[in-house]
């Protein structure tokens, strides 16, 4: 490391990241339970599929298949890394969708039935996902600043292998060097994604209720080429806002395929 610091402002935009974490799943539940009286249960079973699908479950398996020094390996190589990465996402979080659908409708199936129960449990999903992106990554990356400004970093690097050493310091690079306002780029890429988890969660919906199963490998599909694309257009130096247009262009294509869905087979 360098003897850069992390600016001021950056501090500011990081901390105001942390504050959309929070916001973005309170005031979706907030509007939806108005709105459309969504349910407390799906949405909490979204907030908990998420962290057991792709926080626990998915990260073991990377831990499996990634460990060793894999992971340098599939990394060296940008579009196998990002179809890797972007299966891997689709598969978790698409599975637990469906599995968490069945368990409500089998048990509660009076209850539950409301096709409003997939807004609810996509809420829940995509907000929770926007929690523990904003908040638990950008609480890390301020005590990194902080450590940084403090001439502490070497705290860090105790025991690290050559090729966690080298991951750690580009970390440390990229809040000194980055612009803070990318921090807030956080922010906007979250509305789209939790945009794209209620699409995800109507097809996958209607892939359980009505027995349209092929809208769940669909759903998987189209995961996967959305994450995919992401983790390639950063690998080849694509800038970050040009990648954030065609997301967001790429969800709205989803959420229009979702909503003609929707039309189709609500009851």
């Amino acid at each position: 490391m360098s003897n850069s610091t992390v600016p001021v402002l950056s501090f500011v935009t990081m901390g105001v990241s942390v504050i959309f974490g929070f916001l973005i799943p309170g005031v979706l539940f907030i509007v939806l339970k108005k709105k459309y009286e969504i349910k407390k249960l799906p949405f909490f079973a979204g907030c908990a599929t998420f962290f057991i699908a792709a926080i626990v479950l998915e990260g073991i398996c990377h831990n499996l298949i990634l460990g060793g020094g894999r992971a340098e390996i599939l990394m060296s190589k940008p579009i196998l890394y990002g179809l890797y990465g972007g299966f891997m996402a689709g598969l978790f979080e698409e599975t637990g969708r469906f599995i968490t659908y069945r368990i409500l409708l089998k048990k509660e199936k009076d209850k539950y039935v409301d096709d409003k129960t997939a807004f609810a449990y996509g809420a829940g999903h995509g907000g929770f996902e926007a929690f523990y992106i904003l908040v638990v990554s950008m609480i890390t990356n301020l005590i990194f600043g902080v450590m940084i400004n403090t001439g502490n970093t070497e705290l860090l690097f105790t025991g690290l292998d050559e090729a966690k050493l080298a991951a750690a310091q580009n970390v440390l690079n990229q809040l000194v060097t980055l612009s803070p306002w990318t921090f807030l780029l956080s922010v906007v890429e979250r509305f789209g994604a939790v945009a794209w988890h209620m699409a995800a969660s109507v097809l996958v919906w209607f892939a359980v209720k009505n027995k349209k199963f092929w809208l769940y490998p669909l759903a998987i599909l189209l995961h996967m080429v959305l994450d995919m694309l992401a983790v390639i257009g950063m690998q080849f130096g694509v800038p970050i806002a040009l990648i954030e247009v065609f997301l967001y262009l790429y969800s709205a294509a989803c959420i229009f395929f979702a909503w003609k869905v929707w039309k189709k087979e609500t009851c």
